[in-house]
């Protein structure tokens, strides 16, 4: 492992590195499967647009996102990236975001680490209090890691997904999950 900043039994989530932008990070982010539920990203991506993103993220002393990389533990793979966004340290709120990009490990219990892994960032290590996500309800595999987690759903936005693979639109769900009933599911203490 390099130096991880939080690692769970199969992957670990470390700060990006240039060997990820060099690698296949950018690719994913023109994949037309992986982006099909992106709102902001429809447009095809570079390795220097990539390296742009990578050079603005790349302060540690930014105040209101959090990117790290998600990396196969056993082989030391870059597979995907995932955030906390706008982050509002007077609220105590974040956003949070995730793509597997690795089609080798879109299946199976890594995106199940990984979420669980940022979520214990952002009530353990950063004292955030809710946790915000925003996808579309015919993603079912976000609406299924939403429920296994536990994210209570708030809101909608009715028609604002595109969906260029059937040409129609779809509601986007708003959910949250609060750090107070998340501590009680998870860190009760004997």
């Amino acid at each position: 492992m390099y130096n991880p900043y939080s690692a769970g039994e199969i992957v670990y989530l470390r700060h990006p590195t240039i060997e990820d932008v060099e690698g296949s990070w950018h690719e994913w982010l023109s994949d037309e499967e992986l982006t099909r539920w992106f709102a902001e990203r429809n447009f095809p991506n570079s390795k220097e647009a990539q390296l742009e993103f990578f050079k603005s993220n790349s302060n540690p002393n930014l105040s209101n996102r959090i990117l790290l990389s998600i990396v196969d533990k056993e082989k030391d793979i870059h597979i995907g990236v995932c955030s906390l966004s706008r982050i509002n340290w007077v609220h105590r709120s974040c956003d949070l975001a995730f793509i597997i990009g690795n089609k080798d490990y879109q299946k199976g219990p890594f995106m199940m680490e990984s979420f669980t892994l940022l979520i214990r960032i952002a009530f353990l290590r950063l004292n955030l209090r809710i946790i915000k996500s925003h996808y579309s309800l015919d993603n079912k595999h976000s609406v299924l890691i939403h429920k296994l987690f536990k994210f209570v759903e708030v809101g909608s936005i009715p028609n604002y997904y595109y969906d260029p693979k059937t040409g129609s639109y779809t509601d986007e769900l708003i959910s949250i999950l609060n750090r107070e009933n998340w501590m009680k599911e998870n860190c009760s203490s004997n």
